[in-house]
């Protein structure tokens, strides 16, 4: 599922491309990601992978940030002894090691996560003052990982942030439950419905809609049971426990708002069948009354409630099967309308019948 979200959303996979043009055209960056980013060891592993492709010469290397002061840090990690010993008081680390020309800091991509609020200037700062003096040879780029809230924090010239929450929107996770729901339990013309519930429901944690996905037929039988049950069992691919806030009536919501988007189209296309295939019968009734009070006049304006009134009048002739099958149209139309959701039985007889 991981490397179904990075190379084949594309979204998401602009998203990493976007980080690997940048570093390699020798931009740091600050790389603004969310608690629950989808695979993120995995992201870091493509972006490597991709830089060792662009430009062999530069390691690759990821920490989280240390304790130590950055410019400390880098000096010690990065500078031979002798070179070490040349700094001097008075000169900030990040000119030091901007100007020295001896240090493997200059073949790095760094990757630096888990930075602490308090930290995030401290950093930036850093990196600002070490380009400016950086001569003669290509800087180090850094990728400074941190979230949403301190890239909001004002920006420094020369560093460019990249937000997956301004670049990956709600039709990227549906495409991609849409994309996983092909290869799961589910019936054909179930998957969908599936795809759409889905990510109706969980479009805030892509993870937790792969885990869903994968539950199939259980996720559309009981959708707050299955989730309840990943979040007991199952872990993130970072380890981490799944977290769902939602209360059962928002679930019960997203539902109805999944229905109304799958099942109303396919009771107006049955009405607009059922009327074509009885539109001599209908017109020797007209004109009718709707329930606004207006006259009818032509039978494609007829509701579908009305046609069931017909035909228990006789007026229009329908098999047992037919009027059974109008009598379940309109009792969906009109619990989606009252804002009621619809049995799972009904859900699969209706799409069944339109797949």
């Amino acid at each position: 599922m991981d490397k179904l979200w990075w190379n084949h959303i594309t979204k998401a996979h602009k998203f990493m491309e976007d980080i690997v043009s940048a570093a390699a055209s020798g931009t740091s960056m600050v790389l603004a990601l969310p608690e629950n980013i989808p695979w993120r060891m995995t992201l870091m592993e493509m972006v490597e992978e991709r830089l060792r492709l662009e430009n062999p010469k530069n390691s690759f290397e990821a920490f989280s940030c240390p304790e130590e002061e950055a410019g400390l840090f880098l000096l010690n990690r990065y500078c031979k002894k002798e070179r070490r010993a040349a700094y001097r008081y008075g000169t900030t680390y990040a000119a030091f090691l901007g100007q020295c020309e001896d240090t493997v800091l200059n073949d790095r991509y760094l990757w630096i996560y888990d930075v602490p609020e308090e930290r995030y200037g401290e950093w930036l700062d850093f990196i600002v003052e070490y380009r400016k003096n950086v001569e003669n040879k290509a800087p180090a780029v850094f990728i400074l990982e941190t979230d949403g809230k301190k890239a909001a924090h004002k920006g420094r010239k020369g560093i460019k942030t990249l937000c997956f929450d301004q670049n990956i929107g709600a039709y990227d996770k549906f495409a991609f439950c849409a994309l996983a729901a092909t290869e799961n339990n589910c019936k054909d013309y179930m998957r969908p419905y599936l795809a759409e519930l889905v990510s109706t429901i969980c479009r805030e944690d892509v993870e937790l809609c792969a885990a869903c996905v994968g539950l199939g037929n259980v996720f559309v039988t009981e959708p707050a049971g299955a989730i309840d049950r990943i979040v007991r069992e199952k872990r993130r691919s970072d380890g981490e426990v799944y977290r769902f806030s939602k209360t059962e009536e928002e679930i019960r919501k997203r539902i109805w708002e999944t229905q109304v988007k799958h099942i109303f189209p396919v009771i107006e296309k049955y009405r607009s069948d059922f009327i074509k295939k009885h539109h001599e019968a209908i017109m020797r009734v007209l004109p009718v009354g709707n329930s606004y009070g207006e006259s009818i006049t032509i039978p494609e304006d007829v509701e579908i409630g009305t046609l069931l009134y017909m035909a228990g009048c006789g007026k229009i002739v329908l098999s047992e099967q037919e009027y059974g099958e109008l009598q379940q149209y309109r009792e969906a139309r009109n619990r989606l309308a009252h804002l009621n959701t619809l049995e799972l039985c009904m859900v699969d007889r209706i799409l069944k019948s339109e797949g």
